[in-house]
């Protein structure tokens, strides 16, 4: 971890109410939400960061019925993550004019159909520390997709979410040596 605060970011996946509002895909991730303090963990992790110059990508799931990109999108109809609704936004409390949204993703892994590659070079980007959702699933593998990539790459545990703590615990075991807390990055 030893990037310089300009070279450092903080990528957050799928942070949209699709996942933090009442619904099913809430219902799903709720018991960890609650219990992990996971919302609040990465509201003061952006707040930190900010404050010590650490640029914050979102790295939404917008699905754009009309022109429907990947399995999800075709295997809901179109009907989760949806382009101009409310449930594709970014929750409330993590945006803040200035920070940085990728687009163009359209599958689990944030770099499938993104420009979250050229983001991260244009931005001279060597160091990420990655939460959101789902942990095990979008998060895992896009992390596993930018240590390829050379990049150091940390999931920030109790800023992420899954199904359950076995979920959880398997994906954190999995990327064992690049796992932190949010109170420990940027200290």
């Amino acid at each position: 971890m030893a990037s310089s605060n300009s070279e450092t970011a903080i990528l957050l996946i799928e942070v949209q109410n699709q996942w933090t509002e009442k619904g099913l895909y809430n219902f799903l991730i709720k018991n960890q939400l609650e219990s992990r303090n996971v919302l609040e963990n990465i509201s003061n992790l952006v707040k930190r960061g900010r404050r010590q110059g650490i640029k914050i990508i979102h790295a939404p799931l917008i699905v754009d019925p009309a022109n429907k990109k990947g399995w999800l999108a075709y295997l809901t109809f179109g009907r989760v993550f949806t382009k101009g609704t409310r449930r594709a936004k970014i929750a409330d409390g993590v945006f803040e004019k200035g920070d940085i949204i990728v687009k163009g993703r359209y599958a689990f892994d944030a770099f499938v159909g993104s420009d979250l590659e050229e983001i991260l070079a244009k931005n001279n980007i060597k160091t990420v520390f990655v939460g959101g959702f789902l942990t095990d699933q979008c998060v895992a593998k896009t992390i596993r997709t930018m240590i390829k990539k050379g990049l150091e790459a940390y999931l920030v545990a109790d800023c992420t979410a899954t199904v359950n703590d076995f979920l959880q615990k398997r994906a954190e075991k999995s990327l064992a040596g690049r796992v932190v807390r949010s109170d420990s990055v940027f200290i």
